[in-house]
């Protein structure tokens, strides 16, 4: 899974045929890994396998998390005779695992609307037809993944026994990310008509988002206050990290590049004092930046509750006023620590 797309790893199994997907995993961060098997002596199933996965990726963006969670703890029920939600399977493998449910929840609720799912194909061998991609993948122009092959090599330990076996995954490649087509809804007091256009020529992206895109996600309010500060903050030099659908801003510090912002298209996460801690940041500069944001209600009580190294608000539950408040005291926060790195 790093070669594919590290934002999925690591990656913890959640059930076998969930809406008949052969294989579903998740993240600790709430992201969906959907695999699906075949074998080399069904070629005509690899003809199909792309289109099939896109399927069920399609299927898993019109349900929503009490779904998923619902169908996890039937297969976990029939598996072990006890049912396990989704958080407690995560929380039970990960280590020092510090979402709260809610925030958990949320994160696999966002995954599940935007598509952003890893769709990895396995197989005792990977049919070459099967990665020719570009006609399905305009088919899924709304889903926000990452696709990989995966074949799966297998060698007796005795030339005369089909068992045991030793198993040895080899990477076969993964998809770049494109954009595939324009999705226009148009509304006259009547039911939308959604036109979907391929574009002609656009260059291949790494799979990430940008500036562009991600002021586009935002709600209109927030776009306005966010664009010039990002912006400056780019003229600025600040390391901005864009991933697949958010940006998270990176400062040095103590020879590390620091992480004290992230923002996506619904929420933001504001640095806790945990990660100030383990990143040896200035208290008397975190102190200022902190009592700063106490000011407001929505952020005191997001610093009250944390005992994690970062607390996400959604922006529909601050004013723009205090959001406003917020990007101030974070500019400040990150001018701040940049100079005294320098």
């Amino acid at each position: 899974m790093d070669q594919i797309d590290q934002d999925f790893v690591p990656c913890f199994p959640i059930g076998r045929e969930i809406a008949n997907i052969d294989n579903l995993f998740i993240s600790p961060s709430g992201l969906i890994t959907i695999v699906e098997t075949k074998l080399w002596k069904n070629p005509e199933a690899h003809r199909t396998v792309v289109a099939q996965i896109l399927e069920y990726a399609n299927i898993l963006t019109g349900w929503d998390f009490a779904q998923l969670d619902k169908a996890v703890q039937a297969f976990m029920e029939r598996l072990h005779g006890k049912a396990q939600s989704i958080y407690d399977i995560v929380k039970t493998q990960q280590r020092n695992f510090e979402l709260s449910e809610i925030e958990f929840q949320q994160r696999v609720q966002d995954c599940l609307e935007n598509g952003r799912f890893a769709l990895v194909i396995v197989g005792d061998r990977i049919f070459p037809g099967a990665t020719q991609l570009v006609e399905t993948i305009q088919a899924a122009p709304h889903l926000q993944y990452s696709m990989g092959f995966v074949e799966l090599l297998c060698y007796r330990l005795n030339e005369d026994l089909d068992w045991p076996l030793v198993i040895f995954p080899h990477f076969v490649l993964r998809t770049n990310e494109v954009t595939r087509a324009v999705v226009k809804v148009i509304y006259e007091e009547k039911k939308p008509e959604i036109e979907i256009v391929t574009p002609v020529g656009e260059p291949a992206s790494t799979g990430h988002t940008t500036f562009r895109e991600f002021v586009a996600s935002l709600p209109s309010a927030i776009a306005s206050e966010f664009e010039p500060l990002i912006q400056q903050w780019m003229n600025s030099g600040y390391t901005i990290y864009w991933g697949q659908v958010g940006f998270s801003l990176r400062l040095p510090w103590k020879g590390k590049v620091r992480t004290i912002f992230e923002a996506y298209p619904k929420n933001f996460g504001i640095t806790q004092e945990k990660r100030a801690k383990e990143f040896e940041l200035p208290a008397e500069i975190y102190r200022a930046y902190k009592e700063e944001l106490m000011t407001v209600p929505v952020f005191a009580s997001t610093f009250a509750s944390g005992r994690g190294h970062i607390k996400y608000v959604n922006y529909e539950n601050i004013k723009i006023d205090d959001f406003r408040l917020l990007l101030n005291a974070t500019d400040k926060f990150a001018s701040a620590i940049s100079k005294g790195a320098t």
